[in-house]
Order: C-alpha cells, then sequence, then structure tokens
C-alpha cells in the first residue's frame, strides 16, 4: 500500500473525506465528460437496430481490428504473416481460428511487440488483472477505454434497469477507504454513498441499512456477499429497509441463483449480474427478463469453445487500439444458451452461467463473517507477477496460507501482521509454499472455509 492511502486510511474523518472527494472530483471528470454523454446516446441508439444490422457491424468492427493490428502492432504483423492470414482479405468469422489463441504467458513474453507503436505514451495506462485464474497480468489500454468507454458501457446496462447517471447509488464494494467510524463515505460528485464491506459485521450492518434509508439511494452496486449481509440481517428481522430501490447490480464474485432470491426478497427488487474481462476486451449483462447475459457487440467479440457442457471464452478486443487482446483465452468457463429464447434487445445472447469466482466466507474469533473480498484487498499489494496465494481456515484460529511465490518475493512478515488486523490477534497463520493452487471450474479458489458458516 503506498503512503498516502496509508495516511487516509489513518486520517481524521473530515481529512478523509476531503481527500475520498478530491479523488471522486478527479474520476467524475475523467468518467462524465461530453465524450461520455455523446458515447451514452449512441449506445442506447443501438438497442433499436434490428439483429442483421447488429450482426453486420460487428463484423466490420471485427475485421478493422484485424487490419488495424496487422498495420500497426509487430506481434500481429509477424503472427499473421506466419499463419498466411491476411485480414484485408477476411470474409468469414470462421477464418478466425487460422490465427493461434494468445494466452497470458504470451503476452508476457511479447509484451512490448504488442504495443501499437503509433499511440503516444501519455494516452496510455497501464493495469493489472487480479489474477483469479493464477496468472496476475500487465497491459496498457486507452485511458479514454479506462475511464469513459467503459463508464458508458456501464451505465446502458443500468439505463436498460432505469437507472441514470448520477442517480443516488450506494456502493459496497472492495476498495478500502478507512480504518476507523465512520465505516462510510458520501462521495458528492457522482452522488455515491461508500460502505465499507471490509468492516461488515452484526452491528454495522444494521447501522448500514439505517444509513441507506437515510440516503434513499436510487440503486445498490457491489459484491454479492457483502449485499447478501445486508440481505440476511433485514430478512431474519434484525434491520429493516423502507426506502425503494429501482434495481441492485452486482459484480466481481458468482451470484448463485439461492443467493439472489435472498437479496431481491430483502430489498424488493431485481438483482442483475455484470460479466466481461478486467483486460476489457468484452463485456456482457443480464437484462430484465434474466434469460442470459447480453454481449455488449460494440465492446468485443467472443468465440466460446471446447466440446463439453462448458466452454471457454476466447475473446477479441474492440476498444483497445494501443494493445489490442485477438482470441485471448480469458480464463473463464461459461454454459452456452442452447435454445433461442424471446430477447427484450436483439443483441447477442451467448451465455447463461458463468463460473466464476467462488471464494467463501470466513469466521473470525469473535463469530463474525469475514467476506473473501476483506481478504482479496489485503493480499493484492502483495501480490506481483507469478504469485498468488490460497488462504484456508481450519479452525477458528488455525489457517493455511498457500502461496505460489517461486521467488519468495512476498515479505511475509508485513503480510501476515496485515491478515491478524482482519482474521484477529490469535490467529494462526501457517505458511506452505506450492507451485500450483487447486482450481474449481477454472478458476483458483483464492478463500476456503472448512469449519462451515
Amino acid at each position: 500500500m503506498i503512503l498516502s492511502e496509508e495516511f487516509i486510511l489513518k486520517s481524521p474523518y473530515f481529512v478523509r473525506e476531503t481527500f475520498i472527494n478530491l479523488y471522486g472530483y478527479y474520476l467524475s471528470q475523467k468518467r462524465f465528460n461530453k465524450r461520455f454523454y455523446q458515447l451514452l446516446d449512441e449506445l442506447i441508439l443501438n438497442l433499436q437496430k434490428n439483429p442483421d444490422q447488429i450482426k453486420a457491424e460487428q463484423f466490420e468492427m471485427l475485421k478493422n481490428t484485424l487490419i488495424k493490428a496487422y498495420q500497426n502492432v509487430p506481434y500481429y504483423r509477424e503472427t499473421f504473416d506466419q499463419t498466411g492470414f491476411n485480414p484485408f482479405e477476411f470474409d468469414s468469422e470462421k477464418d478466425l481460428t487460422k490465427l493461434p489463441l494468445l494466452d497470458k504467458p504470451t503476452i508476457r513474453k511479447n509484451f512490448s511487440k504488442l504495443l501499437n507503436t503509433n499511440i503516444p505514451s501519455n494516452k496510455l495506462k497501464l493495469h493489472t488483472t487480479s489474477g483469479s485464474t493464477g496468472e496476475k497480468l500487465k497491459f496498457y489500454q486507452p485511458k479514454e477505454l479506462t475511464y469513459t468507454i467503459n463508464a458508458a458501457f456501464m451505465y446502458r446496462f443500468y439505463a436498460l434497469h432505469g437507472v441514470n447517471p448520477k442517480d443516488k447509488r450506494v456502493t459496497i464494494g472492495g476498495r478500502r477507504f478507512t480504518l476507523k467510524p465512520p465505516y462510510w463515505s458520501y462521495n458528492r460528485f457522482e452522488n455515491q454513498l461508500l460502505l465499507s464491506s471490509h468492516h461488515l459485521n452484526h452491528t454495522t450492518g444494521k447501522d448500514y441499512i439505517k444509513k441507506i434509508n437515510e440516503f434513499k439511494p436510487v440503486f445498490i452496486q457491489g459484491h454479492p456477499n457483502s449485499i447478501l449481509y445486508l440481505a440476511n440481517l433485514i430478512n431474519k428481522g434484525n434491520a429493516r429497509l423502507f426506502v425503494p430501490i429501482k434495481a441492485i447490480f452486482t459484480t466481481g464474485e458468482t451470484l448463485i441463483e439461492e443467493n439472489r432470491t435472498k437479496i431481491e426478497l430483502a430489498f424488493k427488487t431485481g438483482v442483475f449480474q455484470q460479466y466481461g474481462s478486467g483486460e476489457s476486451c468484452f463485456s456482457a449483462q443480464e437484462t430484465p427478463e434474466k434469460i442470459g447475459y447480453m454481449l455488449n457487440y460494440e465492446h468485443g467479440f467472443v468465440e466460446m469453445i471446447g466440446d463439453g457442457k462448458y466452454k471457454e471464452i476466447v475473446a477479441t478486443s474492440f476498444q483497445n487500439e494501443a494493445m489490442p487482446f485477438i482470441r485471448y483465452r480469458v480464463g473463464d468457463l461459461v454454459h452456452p444458451i442452447s435454445v433461442e429464447k424471446q430477447k427484450m434487445y436483439p443483441f447477442p445472447y451467448l451465455f447463461d452461467e458463468v463460473l466464476g469466482r467462488t471464494d467463501d466466507i470466513l469466521i473470525s474469533e469473535t463469530g463474525e463473517q469475514i467476506l473473501p473480498v476483506a481478504i482479496r484487498m489485503v493480499i493484492k499489494p502483495y501480490l506481483s507477477d507469478n504469485t498468488n496465494y490460497q488462504l484456508v481456515q481450519l479452525t477458528i484460529n488455525d489457517f493455511q496460507l498457500n502461496l505460489v511465490d517461486l521467488n519468495k518475493k512476498i515479505v511475509i512478515k508485513d503480510l501476515v501482521k496485515q491478515l491478524k488486523l482482519v482474521l484477529g490477534n490469535n490467529t494462526q497463520i501457517k505458511i506452505n509454499y506450492t507451485e500450483s493452487l487447486l482450481t474449481d471450474g477454472g478458476k483458483i479458489r483464492n478463500v476456503i472455509n472448512k469449519i462451515g458458516i
């Protein structure tokens, strides 16, 4: 964690709020600018097109992506020439199979050759994925994609559910912004109430719901397990919700149907998932009819490969000219929609289930639940390339931390100290170095509870 973040976490309330709102102003200017509203209008108008128009437009975007990659990116120029692939003569999606799949080791090996040599460095932003498949990845993308374009895609999704930009929203996610009460913050520039998932327990949960009642949000967004915790308090009669909520949007973790039902019962509204790659290759969301994930055809092209019940996602990015990924193995498995269903919108609906992150909830020594996002945010700053973790709870106070860290880059003493702030001072953590971690549906389970809840 960088010094400025540490300073903000420990600052008095008014200092913390000042810094959070300064950052909120910065992000608001990046996201909700003139270009954002222009793009959002265009994306919403696309919903009125017919399927043939959309299919034709998506193919043209795919062909243009291939041509520009060949013209501007050394890696693709070499690859296309070696395979005899001519992007200018590309006339069928099936021809994509002539190209090799792109994976994370290939990206690392050819990092500089994958960059568009014609885009200035001051227009780029370096990103790092969370590494849920066991492999963290660094890549560049245009700053406009990071802030403006991705925000426009997200708010088109929200618009399907009656939500407008800068409507009042509650966010309960993984970002750490405080170490002491109150465990919330108001970002006035985006009309956003931030609730800390790291401090979620029986007492603060009731306080959060009271704060939601006072704030009167239009919608709620965040990690499913955090929202589920609040829903359980409401359903058990430990707290009451008095304000109407238009919709709840979840991301970052897999939402199982049983938990969706509990959340919808508590908040008396629909819960809708969004799914995409951290590399901004594509995005898809659930629409009101809940028949599957609607693909944003302007964002990227998706192939589903494999012979089993679940298919592997392979994506080609349309919006990242700076470092385009073509036929990229995202690392996720999905269940294709098997029959054509009545659709509210003309976009492609390709799958109805995603095998994503399935981490467990841990139990503290005081009996409180510890959400996996809290563990993830503590450990994430200590991870680097070719490192990963798996925290297993064996008893209330006994844990095993499995680490993939062949070069011993992780400072164990500091990491254990930070973990104990979350798990409890009496916690015993055994370190186990390993070359690989157990996977579940192609994903690594980073947090495992072996004692139950």
